[in-house]
């Protein structure tokens, strides 16, 4: 408590007791002031009483007392004064002066004397100033004033702050005086909270600085009384510092992420009595450095707590240091505060981003989202707030944003990026990605609605129609590849249908129909006639192949009989596309006993082949793979992805077949080759997808399925 007392006395040393001037030698000056309201200017000297000085004051009619050694008024401005120093006079005399600064208030009129009795004269105005070396940077509420005491024994009061903290940095007077702090409550009741008086210091009388609370429906008041009766007027002045809100002890969950530059803040407050804790939230986003630096005097007594809260809604536990990073799942950083002693405290806050995700965006007037994207979709509206968000917006026939970097970091810790596009186009955009730099991977998703964020569709391809909504973009880190990314993703207007005008011009064709239908078919009733052997042989199960397909069917059936049922074999055949596939799949069924298997399944048929994948047991994870091949493929392997919802991974394929990561080999393929491959896949996915790849006829081809299997 006595550095405090010491940090006040010298505050208001500088501002109010500095000598403005002062005349030595056997000559007088005149020196100038600027002097607003109640005003005293006295002379002080260095050798005791001021014998053979004297005082000559110009610029103002409004005096209140004057003699030889001191002057009070109420200036309006510039006040001369001039040191007379006479004959035999030793040593030298300065000019202590009382007043306000201009732009501040002072009495006008004499106020009330009871706290709660308010006729416009009692609050004092707060004013911008600079209170330290931040001037550049902060300001912080101060209220300054200057009265009267008019006559001994006259008390005024002065509301300092509603709902709020004021620090009462000093009162200085002419007289000698009592300090009295009053609570006045919203149901009338009034009380004294603290009464002390004045001391003497270098001619004048001050009072030590004191912290006054007033919480909610409270008003915290100041009563000045001079303590002597018989005394003439006298001027008091008042240098206080408030803040509209003290800290609570407790901040509420911030809804906002950092989508600013990196900056530097400050923040102030109170400690209005040992142990009082104070908390504020700073919104940070994932992947932001942070440094807290203390700016009290009286550190030492301070103990501040980082905390963070995160997407979830909850908070983490306390960091145990000052300066660090913030995990990928932060949203704000909450700083508590408390101090032993009582006083005022000051802290500045650091935040620069050390993830460069979504800052290279290009024509879009939203500031760039500074901090890690999240790793997962959001559950609801209130959530995706939080989540980095481009809008594509139709404005009089052209998009007011076309194009956007997307711009990252991935790594083993951190493998997933995921950024929400808002179309807002009506008929829906064409979105497409081109990758600059890194090897991450890229989805655009197709979400189900703003109520419901699930995927209905997605793409490992660069191009994408989305309608009207809210949609993804997912960046996931590539196998055993780590670093910054970049992709460019724009955006097209999809192609307008042109319907154009139906015109029936049929009937000038009639005579080439007729020409034609004669021409062409009489050569096909020869044909027939002569073929006519082999097409009834056909219609009537003669072919061989097909002999070949019904023999292997009809054995699957006898064994269906033996544990199986028949339904079975036929939800088989309606599952999947392509006679090959549909061998094999019920062979697999018969051979593995699935009578339980799941329904859910996707299968794709092309030139190239027929595929499919099923769900066998969910609860384990067993699923399985089948393709029948149309063409002769080369190095054919199967890649299998997870595109929402937790990272799985293959953990065993049965048979022959060899799987590294996320990729099974299947090898080389003839035409008319069919295959069922037993996969366990952990932890249970949300949702996958698949892709087969491999030269056909020396061409790199593929064969991806439109949708993914969603994990019921």
């Amino acid at each position: 408590m006595q550095s405090i007392r010491t940090a006040i006395y010298f505050a208001v040393a500088i501002l109010c007791l500095v000598p403005l001037s002062a005349a030595q030698g056997g000559d007088s000056s005149i020196q100038e002031i600027d002097a607003f309201g109640p005003t005293l200017i006295a002379i002080e000297c260095e050798d005791g009483p001021c014998s053979g000085f004297s005082l000559e004051i110009s610029g103002s009619d409004d005096i209140i007392y004057e003699d030889d050694l001191s002057w009070s008024g109420n200036a309006t401005g510039r006040l001369a004064y001039n040191i007379i120093k006479e004959s035999g006079a030793t040593g030298a005399a300065s000019v202590v002066a009382l007043t306000s600064d201009n732009g501040f208030i002072h009495e006008d009129g004499d106020v009330n004397a009871s706290s709660g009795s308010k006729d416009g004269l009692n609050s004092i105005p707060a004013s911008d100033v600079c209170l330290d070396g931040l001037c550049e940077t902060h300001t912080i509420p101060t209220k300054k004033m200057t009265g009267w005491f008019d006559s001994g024994g006259d008390s005024d009061a002065w509301l300092l702050v509603s709902n709020g903290i004021a620090f009462v940095d000093s009162v200085i007077s002419e007289a000698p005086f009592l300090v009295e702090i009053w609570k006045e409550r919203a149901d009338d009741t009034r009380e004294m909270i603290s009464r002390s008086s004045s001391t003497p210091n270098e001619g004048l009388y001050m009072h030590p600085g004191v912290t006054v609370s007033a919480s909610s429906g409270e008003e915290a008041w100041m009563v000045l009384s001079a303590t002597e009766q018989d005394r003439r007027d006298s001027v008091y002045s008042v240098d206080l510092i408030t803040s509209e809100k003290d800290g609570g002890d407790d901040s509420p969950h911030s809804n906002e992420r950092m989508t600013a530059n990196p900056f530097s803040s400050y923040a102030r407050g109170f400690f209005h009595f040992p142990g009082d804790l104070d908390s504020f939230i700073v919104p940070a986003a994932g992947g932001v450095g942070f440094e807290i630096i203390s700016l009290s005097v009286n550190s030492e007594y301070e103990s501040i707590e980082i905390y963070e809260h995160l997407l979830d809604g909850s908070v983490s536990e306390k960091k145990g240091y000052l300066s660090g990073v913030t995990s990928h799942d932060s949203i704000s950083l909450e700083i508590r505060i408390s101090s032993s002693v009582v006083g005022e405290w000051g802290m500045q806050v650091l935040l620069e981003s050390e993830s460069s995700d979504f800052s290279g965006s290009v024509q879009t007037d939203k500031p760039a989202f500074i901090g890690d994207a999240p790793n997962r979709l959001p559950s609801s509206p209130e959530e995706a707030v939080l989540w980095p968000q481009w809008t594509v917006a139709l404005k009089d026939g052209t998009y007011s944003s076309s194009m956007l970097r997307l711009q990252g970091d991935v790594s083993d810790i951190d493998p997933i990026d995921i950024y929400l596009v808002s179309i807002e186009t009506d008929n829906g955009t064409m979105i497409r990605s081109d990758l600059e730099l890194g090897g991450a991977n890229i989805q655009i998703q197709e979400l189900r609605g703003e109520a419901d964020y699930s995927i209905m569709n997605s793409t490992n391809g660069s191009q994408m129609f989305l309608p009207k909504g809210m949609h993804a973009i997912r960046i996931e880190q590539d196998s055993g590849q780590e670093g910054a990314y970049s992709f460019t993703i724009s955006v097209n207007s999809p192609p307008e249908e042109d319907v154009g005008e139906f015109v029936d011009l049929s009937s000038e064709a009639r005579p080439y129909y007729i020409f034609a239908g004669i021409f062409l078919l009489t050569p096909a009733f020869l044909v027939v006639l002569m073929m006519r052997r082999e097409i009834v042989s056909k219609m009537f199960g003669g072919n061989e192949n097909n002999s070949i397909n019904q023999e292997k069917i009809d054995s699957i059936r006898t064994k269906l009989e033996l544990g199986l049922s028949v339904s079975d074999l036929e939800a088989a055949l309606d599952s999947v596309e392509g006679s090959g596939l549909i061998s094999a799949r019920a062979g697999f069924i018969v051979e593995n006993n699935l009578v339980k298997r799941e329904v859910a399944h996707i299968s794709t048929s092309t030139p190239l082949g027929d595929i499919g994948l099923w769900i066998d047991d969910s609860e384990k994870g067993m699923i399985s793979f089948g393709m029948a091949s149309n063409a002769a493929w080369k190095m054919a392997c199967l890649r299998i992805s997870f595109p929402n919802g937790p990272r799985s991974a293959i953990c065993e394929v049965g048979g022959r077949w060899k799987f590294h990561d996320d990729e099974i080999f299947i090898g080389d393929l003839q035409v008319g080759d069919c295959m069922m491959i037993p996969i366990q896949v952990a932890p249970i996915p949300e949702m996958i997808e698949v892709e087969v790849t491999g030269r056909v006829k020396g061409e790199p081809v593929a064969i991806v399925p439109r949708k993914a299997l969603r994990w019921e």
